[in-house]
């Protein structure tokens, strides 16, 4: 067989899921693996570990591509930065873990990163100068892909895109601690923080939403802007306006060629709508060639970027090499 179409085995490490597959050309490989995420990292290393024996056992593997949350150096494959997601995960030596028990290549990978190289990979957009993908869910994610490669940062915290702050006005506090981040107000938490203001004062005739109270949820507003209510969909309008400031930022300091618009929010996001506010938010030298493109790969994006990095770094890709 040619080196070439081993695949490679990507794994996304959530808070509550594992989804591990095999990878090929950007692709999946089969249908993917979902196991709840164990407590603690020992447990979450033997899950992992059980994981790559079983695709083992049926496939010749090239390698291990694993993408967490949380601050990663990718050179060490260490954690160094922790998420509430998964306590007790910073410090944890995950590729020296995973590597030695496995004699498989093994690249660590934050999340965002990942699935930001997973798209472009597979968009074809990975020779543009500048690719910016942005992950809309309860919070905001980002991966920076410059002439191919990862932006990483001096600190390996580049694309922390959801903490761009929008405004001085200290009104809303990030899950972060900092005030007024982009991730307050683009996120699905920050929509309906919007709604949440926005029904102040009103009565049930007036919305649907009014007669929630405090039981009021994201997918409520979601429902009822469908549906046509007027505090919905003036939530559902703010809520693109929110998400074009913080993509005006990232336009005027990077002049990326495009945007890929992933997560469990954007497919609520219009994203026409979306182009029109960003270029009237935006130089018409940077907004005129802008192009904003959907996630391609959903909620795959995140191991299939994983495993391609180490594809890529087997293959020789030069794009692979760390942009800091």
């Amino acid at each position: 067989m040619n080196k070439n179409d081993i695949p490679a085995i990507g794994i996304d490490l959530g808070g509550t899921k594992i989804l591990a597959g095999m990878v090929s050309n950007s692709r999946l490989v089969g249908e993917p693996v979902r196991v709840p995420t164990p407590s603690g990292p020992e447990n979450i290393i033997s899950a992992l570990l059980e994981i790559i024996a079983d695709f083992q056992r049926e496939h010749l593997i090239l390698g291990v591509g694993i993408a967490t949350a949380g601050i990663v150096d990718p050179e060490s494959g260490a954690i160094i930065g922790s998420t509430g997601n998964l306590p007790g995960w910073e410090g944890t030596p995950l590729k020296h873990a995973i590597q030695n028990k496995t004699a498989l290549r093994t690249h660590v990978e934050n999340d965002a990163n990942a699935a930001a190289y997973g798209e472009c990979r597979a968009a074809g957009l990975h020779t543009n100068h500048c690719s910016i993908m942005v992950t809309l869910g309860t919070g905001i994610g980002g991966g920076i892909i410059l002439k191919g490669g990862l932006y990483r940062g001096a600190h390996f915290a580049g694309g922390e895109v959801g903490h761009i702050k929008i405004s001085m006005e200290n009104r809303r506090r990030c899950t972060c601690g900092l005030w007024d981040c982009w991730e307050a107000y683009g996120s699905g938490r920050g929509l309906l923080a919007t709604a949440i203001e926005l029904v102040q004062g009103k009565t049930a005739a007036q919305s649907c939403l009014c007669e929630k109270g405090e039981e009021l949820t994201t997918n409520d507003v979601l429902d009822a802007a469908a549906a046509g209510d007027l505090i919905g969909r003036q939530a559902l309008d703010k809520y693109h306006e929110h998400v074009a400031v913080g993509m005006s930022s990232l336009c005027h300091v990077l002049d990326p060629d495009c945007f890929v618009i992933s997560g469990g929010m954007s497919k609520f996001v219009d994203l026409n709508l979306l182009k029109d506010l960003l270029a009237d938010r935006t130089l018409p030298r940077i907004s005129e060639k802008l192009e904003i493109y959907p996630s391609q790969l959903g909620v795959a994006a995140g191991l299939i970027g994983a495993a391609q990095l180490v594809l890529d770094a087997v293959a020789g890709v030069e794009s692979v090499a760390n942009t800091r």
